[in-house]
Formats: structure tokens, C-alpha cells, sequence
């Protein structure tokens, strides 16, 4: 019995699943709906977060940041391919995520998207690094000082200041 409940379901039923959830015009139900399927802790229940993140409610992507921000085994690299080609409040989502969950590792994967064109995208990206905490991030957060918006150059100052004794005036 233990086998069927961590089964995962096929693939057009967790198509179902989002489409319910996205077609539920009220965005606390959905953040319910988020909740709840949160507490079921099974494998497939991320990529359904993943592709959720595109919900036009910020309120709904909090819930999915928590949800994911909290789970044990959830490993980074499946939240990278999200930096790309998506639009800036999913990528913004994804890297809240990665900044509560404050691997080094994810540094990298920084770096790839560090002249996104958004600049809420630059701002986290900036926050990100300073919650990180790693000494590899500091050049990253270097080249955000130079940025062309001011959201960015003061995220990036606050960051800096975070994990290093570096002090600016």
C-alpha cells in the first residue's frame, strides 16, 4: 500500500492537476490548492511548483516559493533551467527560492543570467548573492554595483555589505 502512495501519477494527470488549479479564478483557493498538494512531499509535486510559478498571483508564487524553499531534498539544479527563457516574475520567483536556500553552488548559474535585461531579474539577482554568503559571489556583485538602475547598484551594495567588510559611501 505504501508502494501506491508514493506512485507518481501520469503525466496527464498532473496536466490536469495544473489546469484545475489555473483554470480556479479565485487566487486564494489556488494558494490553497498550493498548500495542500505542499504537504503531499512527493517527487512530481515539483516540477507541478515549477511550471505553477507562471501563476499571474503574487500571492499564489509566495506560497510555492515557502513550499519549495522548505524542501530537504529538493536539489537546485532543477530550478536553473527556469532562470532561462521565462518571464522575469518567474525568474524573480526561482531566485527567491535559491536564496533562501543560500547554496554556493547556485553562483554559477548566476553568472548566466547576471545582464538579464529585467532589472527586478538583476535586483534578486543581487539579493540572491548576498544571501548566499559566499566569497565567490563578491565579483558578481561587483559588476551589479555598475549597473545602469539604481535598484540594482543598492541591492547590490546591501549584499556586499552582508558578506564582506567592505563599507561604501
Amino acid at each position: 500500500m505504501a508502494k501506491e502512495k508514493n506512485k507518481t501519477p501520469p503525466p496527464e494527470i498532473i496536466s490536469r492537476i495544473i489546469a484545475k488549479i489555473r483554470s480556479t479564478q479565485d487566487k486564494k483557493l489556488r494558494a490553497k490548492m498550493i498548500v495542500a498538494l505542499g504537504r503531499l512531499r512527493q517527487p512530481w509535486i515539483v516540477p507541478l511548483f515549477l511550471e505553477m510559478l507562471a501563476d499571474p498571483s503574487e500571492q499564489v508564487r509566495q506560497k510555492i516559493i515557502r513550499e519549495l524553499s522548505e524542501w530537504e531534498n529538493l536539489s537546485c539544479e532543477c530550478l536553473f533551467p527556469k532562470l532561462k527563457n521565462q518571464p522575469w516574475y518567474v525568474k524573480v520567483s526561482v531566485l527567491q527560492i535559491l536564496a533562501l536556500r543560500k547554496e554556493p553552488k547556485t553562483i554559477k548559474a548566476l553568472l548566466t543570467i547576471i545582464d538579464d535585461p529585467n532589472i527586478e531579474v538583476r535586483r534578486q539577482i543581487a539579493v540572491c548573492l548576498g544571501h548566499i554568503d559566499s566569497k565567490e559571489g563578491i565579483p558578481l556583485l561587483v559588476k551589479l554595483l555598475k549597473d545602469s538602475s539604481p535598484h540594482v547598484r543598492l541591492a547590490a551594495e546591501e549584499s556586499l555589505r552582508r558578506i564582506s567588510r567592505l563599507r561604501f559611501t
